[in-house]
């Protein structure tokens, strides 16, 4: 029990460092997450927290490197190579030599193998701290795409490195040959067990789409567990699990267009909930650290070899050493292989080594190392995560202050106003398209109303201007169901279920929390205890529907369908006239077209709701998901096409993709909710 408090405190640190990131946009989020993660070490119950090592590899590090993988381009990855193998193979056995013996020179109390392996844990760059960093920065693509590469294969060079540092501190000798061959094995033996098995599970997941199983349920739990059957049968066999897992993500890549063949809900459902497991790893590190940090400083007191202050200069000064090595061999590297001219090649140089950052991998293999060796305390256990600690926070630090006098400050390359008439022009092919293709029904009525709400809707909104028409809309509700009532066109039981539901879209739309708590109030509390005669004959209403939940549960589900097939009829004349005000409005006031908008977009929403549970056919709700999911399609090829042919830029198109994924995620879970 008090392990799950634990968790659930970390990840409550995580979502309150998001939040104040999301303030503070300009801070770099492992900043904030840190600084989380100090606030926890004052609770009590973490004063003893350990997570075990092996958890790191397993649970951390080989999830975060197969979505690495399965997000890395591989047409730019075989374009790259020669670089890519550079700085992820040979400059990372070079530093980790060169941070190795400068270490041992200046605490030659630490065994050699040690300083090697403090060398492979602080080697390690993190391209995702890079784009935090310069989020609003220009940074060369082929700069960033190199720098994407080159960390996903570092890490694995790191991890191998360190697990033949530790294997050579447990055995007490360490022969440059053997050393060599072992690289060889578990480095390349790692990539061709990732290869089969990332082959054999793709196979197998186009096998149950083939076979119509590629419902969430299945896949989203199916593609969370390879990363960890990969790293476990590559480590049982001797090889490297981390490499392993690095190439079945980059096959999962590879064949993301025919894994593309599940329906386009799976397809946003994984890759939300890729998302969110890679921010929550990515932040849980960065917490620990900040929980872990008083305690080591603590504990670096009570040793006699070693102080704060010099393992702090030690860790400032490798990373000093490994910026002016990045900078020399990238510089020497850019040379060799691309055709930039001396000052370009000097520059991006320059980006390369300030670029270096170290973040979750470093951090990570740094909690990896053992808590024990030969039965005795990992010695210098400590010291190493301390020193690790300053390298990635100098090498966060740094960059943030530098790079932004480097380079150009990110200027968005479309505006507002453009992105509007984009969208527009994107939803009006789509609903022409739909038109088109198919015989209007209440299912193509339907989507073209939901893709009408795709539209962006520009400039400030006046709360009190909005406020003005949702009263309006009520009040105009309330008459005509006054007059239906009247007519007896409906009846009592059916006016109030009525109004109820009217009074729920004003709560739930209300833009201010104080004319949301009124509306609580007014329709709630006062409501609930009004002497008025209708009022009471309303409670009265109701409490005869409580005591009728006695009945059978059969009973209950027919009366409950029957009671909204009611209220969708019930619904079509107030509805009508709410659309006929609205459109009168929209014509007679352009001044309030936005609050217009947003109003009507919420009474189309309700519309859509109670339509869809009135209408009795069961493969009314299998027709809109088909009619959205081509509509999406046909955005798409809009976009791409506008794009191909540079009517739009590639910002403003990718600007349009994400608003497409958001929309996608939205009404089409919307649609599928029971």
């Amino acid at each position: 029990m008090e392990t799950v408090f634990l968790i659930l405190l970390l990840l409550a640190a995580i979502v309150v460092a998001n939040i104040v990131s999301w303030r503070f946009d300009n801070i770099p989020i492992a900043f904030i997450q840190i600084a989380a993660g100090l606030v926890l070490s004052f609770i009590p119950i973490y004063k003893h927290f350990e997570l075990e090592p092996e958890v790191f590899l397993l649970v951390i590090i080989s999830v975060l490197m197969f979505n690495d993988g399965q997000n890395t381009s591989l047409s730019r990855l075989t374009h790259q190579f020669g670089t890519t193998f550079s700085l992820s193979v040979e400059l990372a056995i070079i530093s980790i030599l060169i941070v190795g013996f400068t270490t041992h020179l200046i605490i030659p109390s630490m065994p050699l193998a040690l300083t090697f392996a403090l060398g492979a844990i602080i080697t390690p760059t993190d391209a995702v701290a890079v784009s935090s960093i310069t989020s609003n920065m220009l940074v060369p693509k082929e700069v960033m795409g190199t720098l994407e590469n080159e960390s996903l294969f570092n890490d694995a060079s790191g991890i191998v490195a360190l697990n033949l540092a530790i294997a050579a501190a447990v055995t007490g000798q360490f022969s440059v040959l053997d050393g060599i061959g072992n690289f060889v094995y578990v480095f390349f033996g790692g990539i061709l067990v990732g290869g089969i098995l990332g082959a054999i599970i793709v196979a197998i997941r186009l096998r149950l789409i083939n076979m119509h199983v590629d419902t969430p349920s299945v896949m989203v739990p199916f593609t969370l567990l390879t990363p960890f059957v990969v790293y476990l049968i590559a480590e049982a066999i001797g090889v490297s699990g981390i490499l392993a897992v690095v190439v079945t993500g980059l096959i999962h890549g590879i064949q993301q267009n025919r894994l593309r063949l599940t329906s386009s809900r799976l397809q946003i459902v994984m890759n939300s909930t890729w998302q969110v497991v890679s921010s929550i790893l990515n932040g849980i590190v960065f917490v620990l650290l900040g929980l872990s940090l008083p305690s080591v400083i603590v504990n670096l007191h009570k040793h006699d070899t070693s102080s704060v202050f010099i393992l702090l200069g030690v860790g400032i000064l490798l990373y000093l050493i490994m910026t002016v090595l990045r900078y020399l061999w990238t510089n020497w590297d850019f040379a060799r292989i691309r055709a930039w001219d001396r000052k370009e090649k000097h520059a991006n140089s320059i980006v390369m080594a300030y670029s270096g950052v170290h973040g979750t991998i470093t951090l990570a293999m740094a909690f990896s190392l053992p808590l024990t060796l030969n039965g005795q305390p990992f010695p210098y256990r400590t010291d190493i995560i301390f020193v690790a600690t300053v390298v990635i926070l100098t090498s966060l630090i740094v960059p943030t202050l530098a790079l932004p006098l480097l380079l150009p400050k990110a200027v968005s390359k479309y505006s507002e106003e453009e992105l509007a008439k984009a969208k527009g022009q994107m939803v009006d092919d789509a609903i022409v398209s739909i038109q088109t293709r198919h015989e209007k029904n209440t299912s193509t009525s339907q989507v073209i109303n939901i893709l009408d709400g795709q539209r962006t809707i520009e400039g400030h909104i006046d709360k009190a201007k909005l406020n003005i028409i949702f009263d309006n809309c009520f009040e105009l509700e309330q008459q005509t169901i006054l007059e239906m009532l009247k007519n007896e066109e409906i009846t009592p039981l059916n006016a109030n279920l009525y109004m109820r539901v009217a009074r729920r879209t004003i709560i739930q739309y209300q833009q201010s929390a104080w004319q949301r708590f009124i509306l609580v109030v007014r329709f709630g509390i006062l409501e609930k205890f009004s002497p008025s005669k209708e009022a009471r004959r309303r409670r009265k209403i109701f409490h005869q529907m409580k005591h009728q939940q006695a009945d059978n549960r059969a009973d209950m589900i027919a009366k409950n369908k029957k009671m909204w097939r009611q209220m969708a009829v019930t619904e079509k004349k107030p509805f009508e006239k709410v659309t006929s005000y609205l459109n009168q409005s929209l014509v007679n006031d352009k001044e309030k077209s936005r609050e217009i908008n947003l109003v009507r977009r919420a009474y189309d929403e309700r519309h859509r709701r109670l339509t869809r549970t009135f209408n009795e056919n069961e493969n009314f709700e299998n027709d809109q998901n088909e009619l959205l999911i081509e509509a999406f399609q046909q955005e798409n090829t809009y976009i791409q096409s506008k794009v191909a042919a540079k009517e739009f830029s590639t910002e403003l198109g990718s600007a349009l993709y994400e608003q497409i994924s958001t929309d996608q995620l939205v009404y089409l879970q919307s649609l599928n909710e029971e």
